[in-house]
C-alpha cells in the first residue's frame, strides 16, 4: 500500500508503513522548545512554521520560515542531540507528520533529490558554525578542517552544550583517528559521557514514583 505525501510542492508516494500519524497544531502554538529531546523529524503539510534560534556569534535571535512540503528538526534528530531552536506554528493552524529517525531514513533512502538538498543545507550550516566559532575564539588564522572541527567541539564543551560536543568529538575521531589531538578528544569524550550518564540517572531517579 502507498500513501501520498507532499514534499517541496511535489506529491511523493511512499510505503504506508513509513508514514507516521498526522499531527495538527493551533495557530501560534509551540511544536518544540530549544533543548527538548530530539527523536522525531517533522514534515510540514499545511501552514507555516517559524524556527527561532540564537546566533552563537552575536547572541542575536534569528528566525527561519518553514513552508509546506519542507522538513524541519532533521539535524538534531539524526545527530541525537537536543533541539537547537524553538519551533512555533504561524498565524494559521498547521498540519504535519512526524517521522521517527528510522522511518525518515527509510523514506529518504528512496528520494535522492531530498538527500542531496539536505546535505547541501547541513554543509552550509556547518561552515557557518565553524566561521562563527572561529570569530568567537578570536582566531585570525585559516585552520585546516581538522583544527576547525576540534574548535567547534571545544566551543560547545566550554558552553556546557554537552550532547553537541559529544557528537562533534565523535565525528572528529571518525574522521581523524590518527590525529595528534585524538587522545585529548578521547579524554574529553570520557568526561562528557560520564556527565551525561550522571544526569540521566538523576532524571530517572526523579521520575521514579515514590514508594509506599
Amino acid at each position: 500500500m502507498l500513501s501520498a505525501v507532499l514534499v517541496s510542492g511535489v506529491v511523493v508516494f511512499v510505503a504506508r508503513n513509513t508514514v507516521p500519524k498526522a499531527l495538527s497544531f493551533p495557530a501560534k502554538s509551540v511544536v518544540y522548545f530549544e533543548g527538548d529531546e530530539a527523536s522525531k523529524v517533522f514534515l510540514l503539510q499545511t501552514g507555516a512554521i517559524s524556527l527561532s534560534y540564537q546566533d552563537i556569534e552575536s547572541g542575536s535571535q534569528f528566525q527561519d520560515l518553514v513552508q509546506a512540503g519542507e522538513f524541519f528538526g532533521v539535524k538534531s534528530a539524526l545527530g541525537h542531540y537536543p533541539r537547537e531552536e524553538n519551533a512555533m506554528a504561524g498565524p494559521v493552524p498547521v498540519s504535519l507528520v512526524s517521522f521517527s529517525v528510522a522511518e525518515f531514513e527509510v523514506f529518504a533512502a528512496g528520494n535522492t533529490t531530498l538527500i542531496m538538498k539536505m546535505l547541501k543545507v547541513f554543509s552550509n550550516q556547518l561552515r557557518r558554525v565553524h566561521r562563527q566559532v572561529s570569530n568567537l575564539l578570536d582566531d585570525r588564522e585559516i585552520h585546516d578542517p581538522e583544527s576547525g572541527l576540534f574548535n567547534v567541539g571545544e566551543y560547545y564543551l566550554k558552553n556546557r552544550r554537552f550532547t553537541q560536543a559529544q557528537y562533534i568529538f565523535r565525528r572528529f575521531l571518525d574522521l581523524y583517528p590518527d590525529s595528534e589531538k585524538a587522545n585529548a578528544v578521547v579524554k574529553k569524550l570520557g568526561g562528557i559521557e560520564s556527565y551525561i550518564i550522571r544526569q540521566e540517572r538523576k532524571l530517572a531517579a526523579r521520575a521514579k514514583p515514590e514508594e509506599g
